[in-house]
């Protein structure tokens, strides 16, 4: 007897999904709809880091890196910011004070998200690792985006250091 089963996902929520089912051993095959041609909701993004995110990224990694931010500040209320002038990159604080600096520095020009995490929090991930960095450096856990399966376990790991910064 087969089970029907109707799931809505996002399509940087598919890969995740897949696993899970696969993990569980579940048989199933996967029909890609056409999309429709709904008007994308606006972004919630100010305008100068959302153009910072789609020019300094390679242009098949821009949407991973504008979903990324998009959905912490969405779902999570992060605060985006650009870094300085010289720099190309995003800080994302959690709203309220601020106690400590940014929980994840959003590296579109190299292709990678920084987590002010301790090195230990990399252990056992699947795309992030710890960096070799100075003492000083809050963030020595960096994740490259550069897949849509990644963006599971780099949500993970802001909710992690938003946690840390709103407790310190």
């Amino acid at each position: 007897m087969a089970i029907k089963v109707s799931i809505h996902a996002n399509p940087e929520e598919l890969p995740a999904l897949i696993d899970a089912l696969a993990a569980h051993g579940a048989e199933f095959s996967l029909h890609a709809t056409a999309r429709t041609t709904e008007t994308p909701a606006p972004s919630v993004l100010d305008p100068e880091v959302l153009a910072l995110l789609r020019t300094r990224a390679a242009s098949q990694y821009a949407d991973l890196f504008v979903s990324f931010v998009e959905k912490e500040v969405r779902a999570h209320g992060a605060i985006a910011e650009l870094g300085t002038e010289k720099t190309s990159y995003v800080k994302l604080y959690v709203p309220g004070p601020r106690k400590v600096g940014a929980y994840c520095y959003v590296r579109p020009d190299r292709g990678c998200l920084d987590f002010r995490l301790p090195i230990e929090a990399a252990e056992g991930c699947r795309f992030a690792a710890a960096r070799n960095v100075q003492a000083d450096n809050a963030h020595p856990v960096r994740l490259p985006l550069t897949v849509a399966d990644a963006l599971p376990e780099a949500h993970r790991l802001a909710r992690r250091a938003a946690e840390e910064a709103e407790a310190a």
